[in-house]
């Protein structure tokens, strides 16, 4: 009876919670009604149909039944920990048949474990084979949860719930793009001020940041001479005589320069100045610089472009050529790398050095600025070239250099000028010359013969270093005749030039060359001091 009971409630749960139905067996029966006709059998009356069992069956349908809700309303539960969908619903888990048979099978007492499920089929009946589950009832392995979305709830099969309405997408918020950023205007965009220098108190003096590089000792007033310290000024006429470092100057004639130490520079055209008091620095472009700077310490460079000469101690001119620089040596020497230019020699210079080397003689004092300075300031130069030999009555001649000997009657060097001087105020001489072996010096003298008796006005010079070539310049205003304690004076007619030494053993003085000039009326004026006051000093 038990077990009758329990196959009745199994197979309540199969159709309720499995949704299975017993199989259709009408048209089986009406088959079999078809073929023979069923034995009538008499209805039992209500008293005899009324057995005790059926109440007793009742009674458990009636809780079969209760059981059944409430089995129901808990498998509709959603447990507190479900898991909950990316749009706020909760996955339902469906139990399978066996949980849902554990749970409405009692535990035994004493025991941790559920009980084993038992066989509802009675012993004596016949055990039908299970039929087949539908989808609904294998129980499914757990999916794996995708991410970053949980996984899509399963469909309840007991209860079903009417779908609910997705969720509309949301359009993705864009970034608000920002605004661009205004262009900085170049002419409104102020540099930053640099901070003020702090004031020095009045009594200390600003330090002078100017170089003094030389004066201006001639300036014709067709010279229009003109300066400016860089590119974005304005020319102005230069008013003073000072010249200084990083000044431009630009002129139409020929002007004269000079430095502390004697060295000149003349130039036409415009130049750019640079250098300290240990050296002159020189930019040109198209014109010509005549460098006479013999006995100076200084370095001097030249430079045209790529070109660049740098020299000492001699007489030089430089000029364009094409998109070179043309060197000529007038005096001296000249080195650049393995080549040597000297006096008479001209070259063509690049970045590369000096190249075409030719001798010229005497015709790089053809140039029109060299010639106009030498017509300005010189009244005769002797070269001592080949035409000077018929003419030097004592000393050797030897390329370009005189040689004289300490022998005889006094008479170390002499020679009868080309052309007769006559002497005018402010002249002087000036010569390259070399003493060897006399530490007393020398004595310079010119030979007149104007009047009957011939004269001889000379001038002795014991600060000339002997074994190096020095540059002696001397006012002829400091000579006097030796017999009657006389100057010289202007108008005296000159003819002869000697060298004598004081020194006459093992001694000789060598003559490169040697010039007699006139000074401008300006130069050496300074505070009311002449030349002449500032040479005898």
């Amino acid at each position: 009876m038990a077990r009758g009971i329990d196959r009745l409630i199994h197979l309540l749960l199969r159709e309720r919670l499995g949704d299975q139905t017993p199989p259709d067996l009408s048209s089986s029966i009406l088959d079999a009604i078809d073929g023979k006709q069923a034995p009538v059998h008499q209805l039992p009356t209500a008293r005899q149909a009324f057995q005790p069992w059926m109440g007793v069956a009742a009674g458990i349908a009636v809780c079969a039944a209760l059981a059944l809700g409430v089995s129901a309303w808990l498998v509709s539960k959603p447990p507190e920990n479900a898991p909950i969908t990316a749009d706020g619903n909760q996955v339902r888990v469906i139990p399978s048949e066996q949980e849902q048979a554990n749970r409405m099978s009692p535990e035994p007492s004493g025991s941790g474990y559920p009980a084993p499920q038992r066989d509802p089929v009675p012993h004596n009946e016949t055990k039908e084979p299970d039929e087949p589950k539908t989808e609904h009832q294998v129980e499914q392995p757990p999916a794996p949860e995708p991410e970053p979305k949980a996984p899509a709830p399963e469909k309840d099969p007991v209860v079903e719930e009417p779908p609910r309405p997705e969720p509309e997408p949301q359009p993705e918020v864009q970034p608000e793009p920002k605004p661009p950023e205004p262009e900085t205007d170049p002419v409104v965009e102020q540099p930053p001020q640099p901070e003020p220098e702090p004031q020095r108190p009045p009594s200390e003096t600003q330090p002078s940041t100017t170089v003094k590089l030389a004066s201006v000792v001639y300036a014709p007033d067709k010279a229009r001479l003109e300066f400016r310290n860089n590119s974005e000024d304005k020319w102005a006429d230069l008013q003073q005589k000072e010249v200084t470092a990083g000044m431009q100057l630009r002129a139409r004639r020929p002007v004269a320069l000079e430095l502390d130490d004697g060295a000149r520079v003349y130039f036409d055209g415009e130049i750019l100045l640079a250098g300290n008091n240990e050296k002159f620095d020189l930019t040109i472009e198209d014109e010509s610089v005549y460098f006479d700077v013999y006995g100076s310490k200084r370095e001097f460079v030249v430079r045209r472009g790529d070109a660049v000469l740098n020299f000492r101690d001699a007489e030089l001119l430089a000029e364009k050529s094409g998109l070179r620089m043309q060197v000529s040596c007038l005096g001296g020497e000249v080195t650049v790398g393995d080549v040597t230019l000297k006096a008479g020699w001209t070259a063509s210079l690049s970045d590369k050095g000096l190249s075409r080397e030719k001798f010229q003689g005497d015709r790089g004092r053809y140039n029109p600025l060299v010639a106009s300075m030498d017509q300005t300031f010189v009244l005769m130069r002797e070269e001592l070239n080949r035409d000077a030999i018929s003419r030097v009555y004592f000393g050797d001649w030897n390329d370009g250099v005189v040689r004289g000997q300490g022998e005889g009657d006094e008479k170390d060097f002499g020679i009868e000028l080309s052309n007769e001087i006559v002497l005018q105020e402010r002249a002087y001489l000036r010569m390259r010359v070399r003493i060897n072996g006399d530490q007393k010096g020398l004595n310079i003298g010119f030979g007149s013969g104007e009047e009957e008796d011939w004269r001889y006005f000379q001038s002795h010079h014991g600060e000339v270093q002997p074994g190096e070539w020095t540059i002696v310049r001397v006012p002829l205003s400091v000579l006097m005749d030796d017999g009657d304690k006389k100057k010289i004076w202007p108008g005296a007619k000159l003819h002869k030039f000697q060298i004598v030494l004081w020194d006459k053993k093992d001694a000789s003085v060598d003559v490169d060359w040697f010039e007699v000039g006139i000074e401008p009326e300006w130069a050496g004026k300074e505070n009311g001091e002449t030349n002449d006051n500032k040479e005898n000093k």
